[in-house]
């Protein structure tokens, strides 16, 4: 026996998306000193006529946007990245690889900042988390007491890192290709010589080149990536200076120790030294305080006594807020990361027509899970009105339509909780099928550890999903 008066059940999705968004108490007339404070927390998305991106706000005026990993860090990220400026209560973001323009408009809301694309398309703005990993992006400023000043760095140590630099010039690699940028070194594994980057640099950069410092076309190999961890690499010949890999990382470095990484700095094909310390040692990561900036994924970080590779810079953390009081920090707790090299267990044989294959299988899961986020929010928001529009991927726009369209046409009490029903039967079955069939096909390591991330992710989803099917039809 069906229920009386449960015309439109989909509400019940509201409900349970009320857990996924940040109350907002800004003001209409909120200051651009508040829009700023709101804007350069967390990491936001904005969908719009163009492919929606997950965006970090930098507050020294610079923005990087990309595609969200299922760790919360973000990859693709320099091909996205420009500027933005609050100008008499508007926000303007400027992309520097493309001629395109987005304006938001105050006041800069986490539960939705309304805004218009170059085209006079409009777009919505949601902040998804208070706090970001990003690999290879410090969300401060260069002058920010979070990095080391040059004064305060030794002048032995400024020698240091520069001789590094002067001794390992030819084995210091730019990633690029038309999806971002990255970096990479040359080092002896073993017995063998091999290009060193991220599993990510490699994943995130189709068609991907690999040069030196003055330009010359690094031929890689046979690839691997390894198992467990975030690191790629490629068989070199012999010959040239390459770095080597300290052994025993815990037992010869200590907390404390200097380092440098050495990358492709902003993506622009230029070495930054970015000098640090070491501040944790752990199984398979180092921790150092050196500021990542974009383009630094891959990097070699040097253990500057020794002059050996101790890890390959991967990923920061920034925390807004502490984890115990759940109060927001005056000033955010950034923590850089590096894989080891000396604590891999084993490789993973790569051939690329499949790496790719599976990195643009995953990329494509990844956005679906990011597109039913949003569609659970879009309709906590509108109160189980779906904004016409917004939800533009393929995979459940049709569905969206066709079930938008079903109920405008002011169906029975009973046909709408049908429409709802097979609607909601369709989002739970799309919750699941890409990632039930994905499984068979995904082989390499990093991407069964991401879609393992994504099938939790999405059995929560499916599970919400049923519940609201369970109402229907009672």
């Amino acid at each position: 026996m069906r229920k009386a008066g449960i015309h439109f059940p989909i509400i019940a999705l509201a409900v349970i998306a009320a857990c996924l968004t940040f109350a907002s108490s800004l003001r209409a007339d909120q200051t651009e000193q508040q829009a700023t404070a709101s804007l350069t927390t967390g990491w936001w998305h904005i969908v719009g006529d163009k492919a929606a991106h997950v965006t970090v706000f930098n507050p020294d005026g610079s923005f990087i946007a990309g595609n969200i990993e299922a760790d919360g860090s973000l990859r693709n990220v320099t091909r996205y990245g420009g500027t933005w400026k609050i100008t008499n209560g508007v926000v303007t973001l400027t992309y520097t690889n493309f001629t395109y323009t987005r304006t938001l408009n105050l006041p800069i809301s986490p539960k939705g900042t309304n805004g218009l694309d170059t085209n006079g398309q409009p777009m919505v703005m949601t902040r998804r988390s208070a706090s970001i990993s990003v690999p290879g992006q410090s969300p401060v400023p260069q002058n920010s007491p979070d990095n080391t000043p040059a004064s305060t760095i030794s002048p032995d140590v400024q020698q240091a890192a520069s001789q590094i630099i002067q001794a390992y010039h030819d084995s210091l690699v730019f990633v690029t290709g038309a999806a971002g940028s990255g970096s990479g070194f040359i080092a002896t594994i073993g017995s063998a010589n091999y290009l060193v980057t991220n599993v990510h640099v490699a994943a995130g950069i189709r068609d991907a080149a690999f040069k030196t410092l003055d330009g010359t076309v690094v031929q890689g190999g046979v690839p691997s990536m390894a198992v467990g961890e975030d690191i790629f690499c490629m068989a070199m010949p012999p010959g040239g200076k390459p770095f080597q890999i300290m052994q025993s990382v815990d037992a010869n470095a200590a907390i404390g120790d200097d380092v440098v990484v050495l990358g492709n700095a902003e993506g622009a094909g230029v070495v930054n030294t970015l000098i640090g310390k070491i501040v944790g040692i752990g199984p398979n990561l180092v921790e150092i305080d050196a500021p990542f900036v974009p383009g630094n994924s891959g990097s070699p970080i040097v253990h500057l006594k020794t002059g050996k590779v101790i890890g390959v810079a991967t990923y920061l953390v920034t925390n807004q807020y502490d984890l115990t009081t759940d109060q927001k920090l005056k000033k955010p707790v950034v923590r850089r990361f590096g894989y080891r090299l000396d604590s891999v267990k084993g490789w993973q044989a790569v051939r690329w027509p499949s790496f790719n294959a599976q990195a643009a299988r995953m990329e494509g899961i990844e956005t679906l899970t990011n597109d039913l986020y949003d569609f659970f929010r879009d309709l906590d928001e509108h109160k189980g009105v779906v904004t016409p529009g917004r939800h533009t991927n393929p995979v459940i726009k049709t569905r969206i339509d066709d079930w938008l369209d079903a109920k405008s046409h002011n169906p029975s009490a009973e046909d709408a909780d049908i429409a709802d029903a097979n609607f909601i039967s369709f989002l739970k079955i799309a919750c699941q099928s890409d990632i039930t069939a994905a499984q068979s096909q995904v082989t390499y390591d990093y991407f069964r550890r991401e879609l393992a991330d994504q099938k939790q992710t999405r059995d929560q989803m499916a599970s919400a999903f049923q519940d609201i099917i369970r109402v229907i039809r009672q």
